[in-house]
């Protein structure tokens, strides 16, 4: 097996996720890298691609993301290739980036509880 772990053996793991709640969305891992995939790709249907979901689908949860807030995390320039594209606005970086933070600190104070996890998690 290589240096990185299969995401099934992941599964198998015990773990610890971030999950906000603001207003009636929650906002987790997933729409967090696919926040992050559009601030650097510039593009909903690029990031949709890099994530393997449809256009569609990840419209919906950036849509769904950003009702909870007052000011955009993101902005839509139509246009097509040429003239469009999407870019993140500043509240966008700073949820990024306060999201990964915050996880990250979860995930330091987290080692006592995962380490008792693993040995009483039934193995499969």
């Amino acid at each position: 097996m290589t240096v990185e772990k299969k995401k099934s053996d992941l599964a198998k793991e015990p773990g610890v996720r971030t999950k906000l709640f603001i207003a009636d969305e929650t906002i987790g891992l997933g729409k967090i890298d696919l926040l992050e995939r559009l601030g650097e790709a510039g593009s909903i249907s690029a990031a949709a691609r890099q994530m393997g979901m449809s256009y569609k689908r990840a419209w919906f949860l950036l849509n769904s993301m950003q009702s909870g807030f007052r000011e955009p995390l993101f902005v839509v320039k139509r246009g097509g290739s040429h003239r469009g594209g999407t870019t993140l606005t500043p509240l966008g970086a700073d949820l990024i980036r306060r999201y990964r933070s915050h996880s990250d600190l979860v995930d330091a104070q987290s080692n006592e509880i995962l380490a008792w996890m693993r040995s009483v998690q039934f193995e499969r």
